[in-house]
């Protein structure tokens, strides 16, 4: 039998409703059970909700703020324990996800949060899908771009909370935000924990990457992101980003 332990886990949905039963099932089977589980349904329009109720130890809350970061800051309220693990709905635990992570943060009580490596599965079989490393805690590799993924597990009290501005790379930014802002590191698990589904409707498919970048950039001074000019113009930023990849091209065809 499961023993459970301070451990909140946040699950955040927009119409994943066809993927919340397999992510649901495997937070529930965890070797270390979590003591609070948190839907949030934020203003999905499918049988989200229908779902939900099918598990009736998980705590389900709908919203309307059609905000990623909103959605799961509120519901880092409602879990409201020591430890959280923020979740989408579309990924699935390995059932020593959070057994794995909470003793690492034990065995580096400094650590702001727990990671670990990820398979990475664009069918229906996660087990044919393909290791992605992460690596160990760098600043200045964080610096130059994000490597660790959201579904990680984090201290509650070295929570900055998720910028509502910011609709993607919340997860570097969350990691930038506690590294540079409040001098924090995360701990790294060198083993795969958790299902990572790549399909055409997650955010990454939505949102405009480079847009994305310069923004998180632009709020931590960081790359050209450091350049005044730059970092108040997004079309000039695009230019020069631009610019200097053709450069870059031209230069690799002339020595081959």
């Amino acid at each position: 039998m499961s023993t459970a332990a301070d451990i909140g886990v946040v699950v955040t949905t927009h119409n994943y409703g066809h993927y919340l039963s397999a992510c649901l099932e495997s937070v529930l089977s965890q070797t270390l059970l979590p003591r609070r589980v948190v839907v949030i349904d934020d203003a999905s329009e499918d049988n989200t909700a229908d779902i939900a109720a099918t598990f009736p130890k998980v705590e389900y809350c709908r919203v309307d703020f059609r905000n990623g970061n909103r959605a799961r800051n509120f519901g880092f309220l409602k879990a409201s324990m020591p430890l959280v693990a923020f979740f989408d709905a579309d990924n699935v635990m390995m059932p020593r996800f959070l057994e794995v992570l909470c003793a690492a943060l034990q065995r580096v009580p400094n650590a702001a949060f727990a990671y670990a490596d990820r398979i990475a599965f664009a069918n229906k079989d996660p087990r044919q899908g393909k290791r992605q490393v992460s690596g160990p805690f760098d600043i200045p590799r964080l610096k130059a771009g994000n490597y660790i993924d959201l579904a990680a597990l984090i201290r509650s009290d070295k929570f900055p909370g998720f910028d509502p501005s910011v609709r993607r790379y919340q997860d570097w930014e969350l990691w930038l935000n506690i590294a540079l802002e409040h001098g924090g590191f995360g701990q790294y698990v060198p083993e795969p924990l958790f299902y990572y589904r790549i399909h055409p409707h997650s955010v990454s498919h939505r949102e405009d990457r480079d847009k994305a970048m310069w923004r998180v950039r632009k709020k931590y001074h960081l790359g050209w992101g450091a350049i005044p000019l730059l970092r108040h113009s997004f079309k000039l930023y695009q230019f020069v980003r631009k610019t200097k990849t053709l450069l870059n091209g031209q230069i690799k065809i002339k020595l081959v």
